[in-house]
Protein backbone atom coordinates (compact mmCIF):
# COMPACT_ATOMS: atom_id res chain seq x y z
CA UNK A 1 0.00 0.00 0.00
CA UNK A 2 2.96 2.20 0.53
CA UNK A 3 4.10 1.81 -2.76
CA UNK A 4 0.73 3.21 -4.34
CA UNK A 5 0.48 5.66 -2.17
CA UNK A 6 4.27 6.88 -3.43
CA UNK A 7 3.46 5.98 -7.07
CA UNK A 8 0.36 8.07 -6.96
CA UNK A 9 2.16 10.99 -4.96
CA UNK A 10 5.12 10.79 -7.68
CA UNK A 11 2.45 10.48 -10.56
CA UNK A 12 0.19 13.61 -9.36
CA UNK A 13 3.66 14.96 -9.78
CA UNK A 14 4.80 13.97 -12.93
CA UNK A 15 7.05 11.55 -12.23
CA UNK A 16 5.56 8.50 -11.23
CA UNK A 17 7.26 5.28 -13.44
CA UNK A 18 10.15 5.03 -11.16
CA UNK A 19 8.76 3.92 -8.03
CA UNK A 20 6.20 1.19 -9.39
CA UNK A 21 9.35 -0.57 -10.73
CA UNK A 22 11.71 0.15 -7.41
CA UNK A 23 8.72 -1.15 -5.61
CA UNK A 24 8.54 -4.25 -8.25
CA UNK A 25 12.32 -4.83 -6.99
CA UNK A 26 12.37 -4.81 -3.85
CA UNK A 27 8.81 -6.95 -3.64
CA UNK A 28 10.65 -8.93 -5.80
CA UNK A 29 13.81 -9.32 -3.67
CA UNK A 30 11.81 -10.60 -0.44
CA UNK A 31 9.13 -13.12 -1.92
CA UNK A 32 12.55 -14.53 -3.43
CA UNK A 33 14.63 -14.79 -0.42
CA UNK A 34 11.20 -15.75 1.97
CA UNK A 35 10.64 -18.29 -0.57
CA UNK A 36 14.77 -19.24 -0.24
CA UNK A 37 14.73 -19.36 3.57
CA UNK A 38 11.68 -21.44 4.05
CA UNK A 39 13.50 -24.21 1.48
CA UNK A 40 16.67 -23.66 3.43
CA UNK A 41 15.14 -24.45 6.97
CA UNK A 42 12.11 -25.72 6.90
CA UNK A 43 13.33 -28.52 3.75
CA UNK A 44 16.66 -28.21 4.00
CA UNK A 45 17.62 -27.95 0.63
CA UNK A 46 20.63 -26.33 0.55
CA UNK A 47 20.95 -25.91 -3.14
CA UNK A 48 17.78 -24.97 -4.09
CA UNK A 49 17.91 -21.98 -1.35
CA UNK A 50 21.41 -21.11 -3.01
CA UNK A 51 20.19 -20.98 -6.42
CA UNK A 52 17.07 -19.14 -5.80
CA UNK A 53 18.96 -16.38 -3.98
CA UNK A 54 21.42 -16.37 -6.81
CA UNK A 55 18.42 -15.38 -8.81
CA UNK A 56 17.48 -12.82 -6.39
CA UNK A 57 20.58 -10.99 -6.75
CA UNK A 58 20.91 -11.51 -10.60
CA UNK A 59 17.35 -10.06 -10.63
CA UNK A 60 18.02 -7.26 -8.05
CA UNK A 61 21.28 -6.13 -9.94
CA UNK A 62 19.65 -6.59 -13.36
CA UNK A 63 16.76 -4.33 -12.68
CA UNK A 64 18.53 -1.68 -10.69
CA UNK A 65 21.32 -1.39 -13.96
CA UNK A 66 17.97 -1.05 -15.70
CA UNK A 67 16.41 1.57 -13.93
CA UNK A 68 19.69 3.70 -13.30
CA UNK A 69 22.03 2.87 -16.48
CA UNK A 70 19.50 2.04 -19.64
CA UNK A 71 19.71 4.27 -22.69
CA UNK A 72 16.11 2.96 -23.90
CA UNK A 73 14.32 2.52 -20.81
CA UNK A 74 15.27 5.19 -18.56
CA UNK A 75 12.79 5.70 -15.53
CA UNK A 76 13.12 8.26 -12.73
CA UNK A 77 16.30 7.10 -10.89
CA UNK A 78 14.84 9.47 -7.45
CA UNK A 79 11.40 7.70 -7.92
CA UNK A 80 13.27 3.77 -7.93
CA UNK A 81 14.72 5.11 -4.75
CA UNK A 82 11.66 5.85 -3.02
CA UNK A 83 10.14 2.35 -4.35
CA UNK A 84 12.80 0.52 -2.84
CA UNK A 85 12.98 2.65 0.46
CA UNK A 86 8.93 1.51 0.50
CA UNK A 87 9.83 -1.69 2.06
CA UNK A 88 12.28 -0.73 5.18
CA UNK A 89 9.73 2.19 5.72
CA UNK A 90 6.66 -0.25 6.16
CA UNK A 91 8.91 -2.88 8.42
CA UNK A 92 9.73 0.04 10.75
CA UNK A 93 6.28 1.38 10.99
CA UNK A 94 4.95 -2.04 11.47
CA UNK A 95 7.82 -2.74 14.60
CA UNK A 96 6.85 0.76 16.05
CA UNK A 97 3.39 -0.78 15.76
CA UNK A 98 3.92 -4.19 17.08
CA UNK A 99 6.33 -2.35 20.19
CA UNK A 100 3.26 -0.61 20.95
CA UNK A 101 0.83 -3.02 21.71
Amino acid sequence: MLVAAAAAAATAAGRGGGVLLGGGVIGLSVALYAFALDGLVRRRRTRLAIGILFVKLAALLGLGSLALASRRFHPDPIGFAVGVSCFPAAAVWEAVRARGA
